[in-house]
């Protein structure tokens, strides 16, 4: 496990592009020979250390694995994030159950939830631009997660309630490049398992508390505030080279803000407005690999509170919101289902 500093200690900031370009442009381009456009007398394998040294020096292994920790935390059910270092589409389902009657404001009760995610991510580097012939890496990640956790629904008081959970899940990411430009050759074959045909499995262990706080207003009104913050440690359990083996852990916190009244009736059954806003926050050395690590999501949606579903199923959710963050933008849209 990685030595981990204090919360709001400075990290090294290190994306996924910045490391390629320390690597790959002095091993392809030596000082002497940046005016050349092609490579001479520079071996696959002296790239390929060169690569792997680099990788190693800035956890990048460990940087891969934000992508599916990131598939892994319980929110919206489809996203899209844009950045200047990589473009992300989520897709999550995520279900949580609570077994406290809502009448039941004084027992403490089990709490469930399980989160499947899948992440497409693609990013595009030029490399030597300086030589007037760049090259070009042209990078494309898959991520696979199943996260499950297990905890207490604590009620404190008539309208708050804390969750602790144990997290435990899998994670799978794939990787391939396409390359463009003069050493194309070269680098395709120097970077097998590294940036081409690329694979991390891991599983994820960890812990969170959730606190949760609704509240009846005025006019059918409903407040619903919710805090979590969670905490992951990555284990990997297969790589496809050496440098991209990497222990270490991640933390996500989210603040969400729900407000939702009386919109009339859909046939026989109950409609609500919702408008909601959620704050998030990624935390660990590899914050920044995907490009960003703080984004606020701001949108609305609908809910039809019917009990013709059966299962416990109290309505049906349609949300959507704008993603706005440092770097960083993009939507999401959900349906989800409330018990």
């Amino acid at each position: 496990m990685e030595n981990r500093r204090g919360l709001f200690s400075p990290w090294r900031r290190t994306t996924l592009a910045a490391a390629l370009t320390t690597a790959l442009v002095p091993a392809l381009f030596p000082p002497a020979a940046r005016a050349q456009t092609t490579t001479s007398g520079v071996s696959a394998e002296a790239i390929r250390d060169a690569v792997r040294d680099q990788l190693k020096a800035e956890d990048i292994g460990h940087g891969f694995e934000t992508l599916g920790v990131f598939g892994g935390t319980p929110d919206a059910s489809a996203a899209r994030y844009s950045s200047n270092e990589i473009t992300l589409h989520g897709y999550k389902l995520p279900i949580t159950h609570s077994f406290r009657d809502k009448d039941d404001t004084d027992s403490v009760a089990p709490y469930l939830e399980v989160t499947l995610g899948y992440e497409t991510a693609w990013h595009q580097t030029a490399l030597g631009a300086d030589t007037g012939a760049p090259d070009v890496v042209k990078e494309n990640y898959k991520s696979y997660s199943a996260l499950g956790g297990f905890g207490l629904d604590i009620p404190i008081g008539g309208s708050t309630s804390v969750r602790p959970v144990a997290l435990g899940g899998y994670t799978r990411i794939r990787g391939s490049g396409e390359f463009a430009g003069p050493n194309a050759d070269l680098l395709r074959e120097s970077t097998g398992g590294i940036l081409t045909s690329m694979r991390i499995d891991s599983f994820l262990a960890g812990g969170g508390v959730e606190v949760l706080h609704e509240r009846a207003l005025a006019d059918g009104l409903r407040l619903h505030l919710m805090g979590r913050f969670s905490e992951f440690a990555d284990i990997p359990s297969r790589v496809s080279d050496p440098s991209l083996k990497s222990t270490g852990s991640f933390g996500f916190a989210t603040v969400n803000a729900q407000l939702d009244g009386p919109l009339g009736h859909l046939f026989a059954d109950d409609l609500r407005w919702i408008a909601f806003s959620r704050g998030n926050i990624l935390i660990g050395s590899q914050q920044d690999f995907l490009g960003f690590d703080k984004f606020l999501e701001v949108g609305g949606g609908l809910e039809v509170v019917t009990p013709h579903l059966g299962y416990g199923i109290e309505g049906v959710t349609l949300r959507g919101s704008a993603i706005i963050g440092n770097g960083v933008r993009g939507w999401t849209i959900g349906l989800g289902l409330a018990f």
